[in-house]
């Protein structure tokens, strides 16, 4: 199994069953990526969209499957109205995007 190490730790640190209790208040996507932002080095950022990038390509037609068995213990895009496809873009565009 690839590793997608700022993907995991972005997902697993910032939108884990805790969210509500250590993101400053944060509830949306846009806004938890935001405070992951505050703490991240511009090389981080780009590394990241790197991974969401490679995830896409290596998982796009089994994409939905494949993230569930990764983070489907952490994390689930469907309960902030989302689908793991335009999760991952809102992280990619956020993760390039000036601070």
């Amino acid at each position: 199994m690839q590793s997608f190490y700022h993907l995991d730790q972005l997902i697993q640190g910032y939108f884990n069953q805790d969210y509500d209790l250590i993101n400053e208040g944060e509830n949306t996507i846009e806004g938890t990526v935001e405070l992951y932002k505050k703490t991240a080095p511009n090389w981080m950022l780009k590394e990241l969209a790197e991974e969401v990038d490679s995830f896409l390509e290596l998982y796009g037609d089994k994409l939905d499957e494949e993230f569930k068995s990764r983070y489907g213990f952490d994390f689930s895009p469907e309960l902030w109205d989302s689908i793991p496809f335009d999760f991952l873009m809102t992280v990619r565009r956020l993760a390039l995007s000036s601070k």
